[in-house]
């Protein structure tokens, strides 16, 4: 079993069976090597940095010249850090989630450089949890022909419940998406049904969602359930099964399953889990200020949690945080029309998120002229080819969205032009994350990319190209100094309709 102080345990098929799982295509010969190799990849087959695409500061720019991709990167690494030292602790759970010691190191890192860079009023803003879900031990088996073997991919549900000390056996049911098409002629009454979830791109829009495909196993019998997550790779991810017993594992690993199934094979999964809800825990957010020549603020939020690595979601948000605060700290005060007030957030994955912000408006944003929200700032630009995702030389375009004036608008889409910021054609019609409840509360601002890796194990520093973090950090930048000349009233929106949401 899966605990603390246990090592993962790795029982492998007969070479037979492991060549009957992977297929004809399994058995084909690869071409051979390009002589020219790979111009584009480091030793370890990672895109370099220095092979992304970049453009050229345009001479009125100049003074962003010093926020630099790479020391914003390693900024991202100090991050990251944190997350594989609580993994490292033994802690199953892992990463940087709230009312964890990894969520408590992170919190101590963004205070860390609020002193370091000379904020003011730097503070810890505590709020009580709601009880927290902390693992404590479990295992993931699988049986076909009297062998047992585990997949590397397999994962719990986040939250779910202990079984009995024996664990719990079923048979699996291949479910393909999980509609109510694939049920027509089917019993899953008693048994594991298996459903493929396909992104749109990733965890935030996916098609087990869009079906509520999970609900609909329930109701028709399922005694478990378990998530196959892509349509590449070999993602591991802790996508929630309702309130009952499930797991969840990557493409490769879910179409191993389903070959087996689909050669007649009866498969079982065999599953112990032990757990707890800890309630009475805290976690805090943290703040400090960087004053300008006036009183009228600009709010910059970054959150703080994350699962596993959580390099993108949100290291890079932090990291661009701490780039901000570097530069904007060496400009003389005179000469920073607005004061700059920055946020780590507690986190919204299983805390509060702004709600607070939100809730207490009419005070705790009184002086808020513009809210910027760092949230999945820069991502690799990625292509399938077969079920494989393959990273592209040039950065992910986002999601956007702006709530105030025209006036604001064009400032704003100055800078992305100018610095390659690459955002949909569509602007949204609401803010996520972080920001989603209090973006209509003050004029604000968002780009944020929501990729397959989002909440997957594999949220890692390779797919954050350090010319990403450089680009958003020097727009955002320019639009808090272009926007210096600008007053309060004309910041704001025409309207403000009802608030929007999501992830």
């Amino acid at each position: 079993m899966r605990s603390a102080s246990a090592a993962m345990r790795r029982v492998g098929l007969p070479l037979v069976a492991l060549l009957s799982l992977a297929g004809a295509d399994g058995l084909a010969q690869p071409a051979p090597p390009n002589p020219l190799g790979q111009p584009l990849l480091d030793a370890s087959g990672v895109i370099r940095d220095d092979a992304f695409i970049r453009v050229s500061l345009r001479p009125d720019d100049e003074r962003y010249a010093g926020i630099d991709g790479d020391r914003i990167k390693e900024w991202l690494l100090e991050v990251d850090a944190i997350s594989l030292a609580d993994r490292d602790t033994g802690n199953l759970f892992w990463g940087r989630n709230v009312g964890t010691a990894g969520h408590v190191v992170t919190q101590d890192w963004v205070e860390g450089y609020f002193r370091r860079f000379g904020l003011h009023d730097v503070s810890r803003q505590p709020f009580e949890l709601n009880p927290v879900w902390h693992p404590t031990a479990w295992d993931l088996t699988f049986a076909v022909g009297g062998e047992t073997f585990t997949l590397e991919s397999a994962r719990p549900p986040q939250g779910a419940v202990s079984t009995p000390d024996e664990g719990v056996e079923f048979d699996l049911v291949w479910l393909g998406g999980g509609s109510a098409a694939d049920y027509l002629g089917r019993d899953v009454e008693g048994k594991a049904v298996l459903i493929q979830d396909i992104p749109r791109p990733g965890t935030l829009r996916h098609s087990i969602r869009d079906e509520d495909a999970v609900a609909r196993a329930i109701e028709r019998g399922a005694a478990a359930v378990g998530i196959v997550y892509g349509i590449s790779d070999n993602f591991a991810v802790w996508q929630r099964t309702g309130d009952r017993p499930g797991f969840n594992v990557g493409y490769e690993d879910g179409m191993r399953l389903r070959d087996l199934l689909g050669q007649g094979e009866r498969v079982t999964v065999r599953y112990t889990m032990e757990s707890e809800m800890r309630a009475g825990l805290t976690a805090a957010s943290v703040w400090g200020t960087l004053p300008g020549a006036s009183d009228e603020e600009v709010l910059i939020i970054a959150h703080m949690d994350g699962y596993f690595q959580a390099a993108l979601d949100n290291g890079s948000g932090l990291a661009v945080m701490v780039g901000l605060l570097e530069h904007f700290a060496g400009i003389p005060q005179a000469e920073r029309p607005r004061t700059l007030r920055f946020l780590g957030s507690v986190g919204h994955h299983g805390g509060p998120g702004t709600s607070w912000l939100h809730d207490n408006r009419d005070t705790a944003l009184a002086s808020t002229v513009l809210a910027i929200n760092l949230e999945h700032v820069a991502a690799v630009r990625t292509k399938y080819w077969g079920p494989r995702l393959r990273m592209m030389n040039a950065v992910s375009p986002m999601r956007w969205w702006v709530n105030g004036s025209p006036a604001l608008l064009d400032v704003v889409l100055d800078a992305f032009g100018r610095f390659n910021v690459g955002i949909t054609a569509d602007m949204e019609n609401g803010a996520s994350g972080e920001m989603g409840r209090m973006a209509r509360d003050v004029p604000s601002i968002q780009v944020i990319t929501s990729p397959e890796i989002k909440h997957t194990e594999q949220d890692t520093p390779k797919w954050i190209p350090a010319v990403g973090l450089e680009q958003i950090t020097r727009a955002y930048a320019r639009i808090i100094d272009q926007l210096g000349p600008l007053s309060r009233d004309e910041l704001q929106p025409a309207t403000l309709p009802a608030t929007g949401g999501g992830e």
